[in-house]
């Protein structure tokens, strides 16, 4: 409910209450006092913001220096450079381009690297490393792990091939974070030469990972992959001589003995067609000889005015038939040539798929033998 007492609330008349009589005429008086002062009728106050400001100081103009008069310079040619002075023609800073500074930076840094890796080499010594336990010839070392791959993950894959002793998955000792490789120990000699043999080039986590002996305590002298050693061409330069493949780097036998054990190749049936050739070569031109020898012997029998043009005839004949015989030889030994590489690249990826495929098979009856023995000691 409203106030009753309220000017707004009333019937009688609408707006604001009334002002007396005598409030009025004193407002009319003080307005017409305020246009008596002012043409303008604006109030004291609003007068003010219209007022001029103070008038400017008067400061005297300032007098004008004497300048020394304009010379010449012959006075100060005594002091130039001449020629064959180093002041005359400074070196000119030539710029760098974007090609030359990234040969700049990777310099800085293979120097750096190498400063690193030989104060890290007087550190590094595997056989007294508190870290490092075990017999390091039942130990398998495998690289190119993934970072997500665990240490059970891998005790689980390469258990397969025989019962482990211990694993040691190397992290970094800064960070924490995994360095990609790892130690696997077996309980016996012959599980880790067979996991050496078939877990090359397994997958596990989407990645294939190598496997090898352990060096760091098996060869002399040995350095890691860090410190500027290592083995493998994964890393030697540019994109056309690093190494594409997965697996251990097929080793080359030569007189040397070589750092892992490789069993000798068969001989390629290619260079034996190379080396029978020249011989096969060799028959031909001899019975080629000796049929024109007969031949001419034939004609100083039966004599006759036609036999030395029947002599250049055959001499003729014979140097274009070995002429085109020795073309057709090599277009055929170029053709056997790429004929037998294109063979022997799918022989050798046949191969490595089959032994793969073997490898798989030789564990996956390893496996379920164990499970079967599992299953045995879990009824008893």
């Amino acid at each position: 409910m409203g106030d009753y007492g309220d000017v707004y609330m009333r019937k009688d008349g609408a707006g604001p209450p009334g002002r007396t009589k005598a409030q009025n005429r004193a407002t009319v008086q003080q307005l017409k006092l305020i246009g008596q002062s002012h043409p303008t009728g604006l109030t004291a106050n609003l007068l003010k913001l219209f007022e001029p400001r103070p008038p400017l100081e008067y400061k005297p103009p300032p007098e004008k220096r004497k300048c020394p008069p304009y010379a010449g310079i012959g006075q100060f040619v005594s002091q130039f450079a001449e020629p064959g002075e180093p002041e005359y023609a400074p070196p000119v800073t030539k710029g760098e381009t974007p090609a030359q500074r990234r040969a700049r930076i990777h310099l800085l840094r293979l120097e750096k690297g190498a400063e690193k890796a030989a104060s890290e080499l007087e550190k590094y010594d595997p056989q007294n490393d508190v870290n490092v336990e075990g017999d390091p010839y039942k130990t398998l070392f495998v690289a190119r792990v993934s970072y997500e791959t665990t240490e059970h993950k891998i005790k689980r894959e390469f258990e397969a091939y025989g019962p482990i002793k211990r694993v040691r998955l190397v992290n970094d000792k800064l960070s924490g974070k995994p360095r990609g490789y790892a130690f696997i120990e077996y309980q016996h000699t012959r599980d880790m030469k067979t996991a050496y043999k078939q877990a090359d080039g397994r997958k596990i986590d989407n990645r294939r990972v190598l496997v090898d002996v352990e060096r760091g305590r098996t060869v002399p002298n040995w350095r890691p992959r860090r410190l500027g050693g290592g083995l493998g061409s994964t890393r030697v330069g540019g994109d056309e001589v690093n190494q594409k493949f997965s697996g251990r780097e097929p080793q080359v036998i030569t007189a040397a003995p070589a750092g892992r054990s490789e069993e000798p190749k068969p001989r390629e049936p290619e260079r034996v067609h190379e080396e029978r050739e020249p011989e096969k070569r060799d028959r031909d031109h001899d019975r080629d000889r000796d049929r024109d020898r007969e031949r001419g012997d034939r004609e100083k029998e039966r004599g006759g005015g036609d036999r030395e043009r029947d002599r250049d005839r055959d001499y003729d004949r014979h140097v274009d038939r070995g002429r085109d015989r020795g073309d057709r030889g090599g277009r055929d030994r170029e053709r056997d040539r790429d004929r037998g590489g294109r063979e022997r690249e799918r022989d050798r990826y046949h191969d490595r798929e089959r032994e793969r495929d073997r490898g798989d098979r030789d564990r996956d009856r390893i496996e379920r033998s164990h499970s079967r023995e599992r299953d045995r000691e879990r009824d008893r």
